[in-house]
C-alpha cells in the first residue's frame, strides 16, 4: 500500500473527512477499488489518479455523475475501451470508491 494511501486509511480509521470521501466506504473497499485501479486503469489514468496525458483526468470528475462513470467505463468513451466485459458492476462500484477516496469527496446531501 502506498503512503498516500496508508494515510488515506488512517484519516478514515480516525474519522477525518476522508471516510466522506468515498462515501462512507470501508478502507477496505476502497483499497480493493485501488488494486482494480492499478491493475486496469493506472496505464492510461496514471497512478493516483494523475493522468500521464493519455486518459481523461479522473481527478477532475464530477462527484455528483456516478452514472456517467459507470456507463463510461462499461461501454468505453472516445478512445477509452469498454470494461463491461472485463470488470463487474461491483468492481466498477470499487473503483467509484476509490476514486472518491483520493479526490476527497464530501458526501452527497440528504
Amino acid at each position: 500500500m502506498s503512503v498516500a494511501l496508508r494515510a488515506l486509511v488512517a484519516g478514515v480509521l480516525a474519522g477525518a473527512p476522508a471516510l466522506a470521501a468515498a462515501q462512507a466506504a470501508s478502507p477496505e473497499t476502497v483499497e480493493a477499488g485501488r488494486k482494480i485501479y492499478v491493475s486496469s486503469c493506472t496505464r492510461c489514468h496514471g497512478i493516483n489518479l494523475v493522468t500521464n496525458g493519455i486518459g481523461f483526468d479522473l481527478r477532475t470528475f464530477p462527484q455528483n455523475d456516478k452514472e456517467r462513470f459507470v456507463r463510461s467505463v462499461t461501454n468505453g468513451k472516445g478512445a477509452m475501451p469498454a470494461w463491461g466485459a472485463t470488470l463487474k458492476p461491483e468492481q466498477i462500484d470499487l473503483l467509484w470508491a476509490y476514486i472518491g477516496a483520493v479526490n476527497g469527496w464530501k458526501p452527497a446531501p440528504q
